[in-house]
């Protein structure tokens, strides 16, 4: 669990994992930030690239192994951080950004109310990176979110702390699959918020 201490700056990298239902039937929009002490992140950025398996090859969830899998979530269980999850549910195969909006305002409101100065999310594509961002100053305006949360973007391949909750959100879409080992390993870390796709 996340030690905090007075004068402490929290920074915040989010991604997400979707399971796309059956046609006719529902599916979960995942969304993961992992909350850390920036002061903390390249001993874990360290850790992180320990576990790739050739230089230049990043860490990710959906291409990992089982067996890899256990290794990853091993290690994030040892680090200092918090995982804050929002669990969105029913997804419509056809409304994923609707999903997404969901989960993600509501995302941002649980880290603001923690505390969190700056999140990081993976960049997407230009124009969905634009519809999160609309999506953060209607959050500042509905007074969801304060003026000081800031939000940016970031790529996986250069920032390793994105690996964390693409490993997190991962984890939490296999327990809901049925194999839940991953999340066992890392459930003292994490907070998981439910939220109905409106």
């Amino acid at each position: 669990m996340l030690t905090m201490a007075a004068a402490f700056h929290l920074f915040a990298w989010v991604d997400e994992s979707v399971i796309i239902g059956p046609p006719g039937g529902s599916g979960t929009y995942t969304m993961a930030a992992v909350v850390a002490d920036p002061a903390h992140c390249e001993e874990f950025r360290h850790e992180l690239r320990a576990l790739m398996i050739r230089p230049g090859v990043r860490l990710h969830w959906v291409a990992e192994s089982p067996k890899r899998r256990h290794l990853i979530a091993e290690a994030v269980g040892r680090m200092d951080i918090a995982a804050i999850l929002t669990v969105g549910t029913p997804m419509e195969r056809s409304k994923q950004e609707r999903a997404r909006r969901c989960c993600l305002e509501r995302l941002l409101y649980e880290l603001d109310q923690l505390g969190v100065s700056e999140v990081r999310m993976e960049s997407r594509t230009a124009a969905q990176d634009r519809r999160d961002v609309r999506l953060v100053d209607s959050a500042r305006r509905k007074r969801l979110i304060s003026h000081e949360l800031q939000v940016t973007f970031a790529r996986p391949t250069g920032e390793p702390m994105l690996w964390l909750p693409d490993a997190v959100a991962g984890a939490m879409s296999a327990a809901i699959l049925g194999e839940d080992q991953w999340l066992t390993a890392i459930a003292e870390m994490v907070t998981v918020h439910q939220v109905d796709i409106r």
